[in-house]
């Protein structure tokens, strides 16, 4: 008795937490509340009727009598494909008519157009709804430039990107304003990079669409002779010095959460930082005495000291993870 008395709980427990998911997974369209009238604005039609829900659900006062209780009738179509996703109706209806959640497919990346219609007996309701791409959990970002692993492939496979600094321009233009990348995809905010003497410090600003939420920020400054491997985990906003250095890697592992629906996209070319792999190239010939990190002296798991090696250290445990991409720098 006490087993199938606790059975029943388990399940009504695992009913309700599922009715309490759809709950928040759906978007609700209440037509009396609807200005039908600026329906054709984009303006509003992104304010009252887009979102990133799995579902939607459709509500129309009918009548207070089921003397007059009319047909309902709910079709939803996706515009983009012209495919006909829901045809459903719902026979005689008085009172508040209630859809319930109505799941709509998955719409891959990017937003997805739908057209909802609701017919009224002789009364159609035709309203557009735009299903945003869903909110990104966890994803990798950085500042754009050259690729690590096009700079040094022992620096990582991946796609993540760091920024190669003139720091001697820096230091004449006092700062910089360099693009950041989410996702290897799209384009979430910039990162501010200041100068004060021999001191860097970088600031990060998102786009406000976005809604992001900063899981990590660590900032690494690798100067003239520095190796990423070794580097020391500074924070944003905190003055870093480095020294008479005339250039720098600068690279920011971000990890954070966001909305994408609607920002830039990002493509990365290797071309647009011509001048970034010149730097990077400029700073290693000019390492006349530190460590040898190119791919003769690498391997998966472990390293051998190249022949002028005179001591160092190299961590093998560190991961290094997304992708980058970058646009031309801004000079502020």
């Amino acid at each position: 008795m006490k087993k199938h008395l606790l059975r029943g709980l388990i399940l009504l427990l695992c009913v309700l937490m599922m009715g309490t998911a759809c709950a928040e997974d759906s978007f609700t369209i209440d037509v009396d509340g609807l200005d039908l009238g600026r329906l054709n604005s984009d303006d509003y039609v992104s304010r009252h009727l887009s979102s990133s829900a799995q579902g939607v659900r459709v509500r129309k006062y009918i009548s207070d009598s089921s003397e007059l209780a009319a047909p309902i009738r709910l079709t939803i179509t996706q515009m983009d494909s012209r495919t006909l996703v829901l045809d459903k109706n719902y026979g005689f209806q008085s009172g508040t008519f209630d859809s319930g959640v109505l799941f709509l497919p998955y719409g891959g990346d990017g937003t997805t157009p739908y057209l909802i219609t609701l017919y009224v007996g002789d009364y159609v309701y035709a309203m557009p709804f735009m299903q945003l791409q869903r909110r990104l959990h966890s994803n990798s970002a950085c500042t754009v430039g050259p690729r690590l692993r096009d700079l040094d492939s022992s620096m990582g496979s991946d796609w993540l990107m760091g920024t190669v600094l003139d720091l001697n321009r820096l230091r004449s233009k006092g700062s910089q304003t360099v693009d950041v990348c989410a996702s290897n995809s799209c384009l979430i905010g910039t990162a501010q990079v200041s100068m004060q003497g021999s001191s860097l410090r970088v600031d990060l600003s998102f786009r406000s669409s976005a809604n992001v939420d900063v899981l990590d920020e660590p900032v690494y400054v690798i100067t003239d002779g520095g190796s990423i491997h070794s580097a020391r985990a500074h924070g944003t906003g905190e003055w870093i010095d480095v020294g008479s250095a005339q250039s720098a890697l600068l690279y920011l592992p971000l990890k954070l959460s966001y909305d994408p629906a609607g920002l830039p996209s990002f493509h990365y070319r290797s071309s647009d930082y011509s001048d970034q792999f010149d730097r990077w190239d400029d700073s290693r010939a000019r390492d006349s005495g530190g460590t040898d990190w190119s791919a003769d002296t690498w391997e998966a798991d472990t390293w051998q000291p190249a022949p002028d090696w005179n001591g160092g250290w190299a961590d093998d445990d560190y991961g290094w993870g997304d992708d980058w991409s970058s646009e031309a720098d801004g000079w502020a």
